[in-house]
């Protein structure tokens, strides 16, 4: 299985610091290989076949920088509040599946935000239409995705992005 970069990437941003992204990854396979990394409020717990351990680092914190959806990064300024990645492992020649979703808040009112993310999708060549107040569609990829968007008072809006792909 191919689940040691998934397990990489929050330690790679580790050393970020500040006010903590929860993130949790799970990797599951049809042969009985599972895994499960989660890293909140500066601790780490890992959870797979013959081990499991918890251990403490510093809390990291994701940003717009941090996130991409082929070519499409998160609102300039935005904190992502939770980031978690669902993979299963097929073998043979199934395709693999996975799930990507990070909420994240944005520093800018809720129509600013749409149009930022309607003037980049389309910029991009994805297809996508409004959901509520947010975008559903398929990136150049083929992956499906949804962006939903709520106000949260004033200049900052709320918003959850799933990207899933096979």
């Amino acid at each position: 299985m191919r689940r040691l970069p998934l397990l990489l990437l929050p330690l790679a941003l580790a050393a970020c610091g500040g006010k903590g992204t929860s993130v949790t990854i799970n990797a599951h396979s049809e042969d009985g290989d599972n895994s499960t990394f989660a890293m909140n409020n500066g601790t780490v717990a890992i959870k797979g076949d013959g081990f499991e351990g918890s251990f403490k680092v510093p809390q990291i914190k994701m940003t717009a920088e941090n996130f991409d959806m082929d070519g499409v990064k998160l609102y300039p300024g935005s904190t992502i509040t939770s980031f978690n990645i669902d993979a299963q492992d097929h073998p043979g020649k199934a395709k693999d599946e996975g799930k990507v979703t990070a909420d994240f808040t944005s520093p800018a009112a809720l129509a600013t935000v749409q149009g930022w993310f309607r003037d980049k999708l389309t910029a991009k060549g994805f297809k996508f239409a409004a959901q509520g107040d947010g975008f559903a569609g398929t990136t150049a990829d083929g992956e499906t995705f949804t962006i939903g968007l709520s106000g949260d008072g004033g200049a900052r809006t709320k918003g959850r992005m799933e990207i899933v792909g096979s």
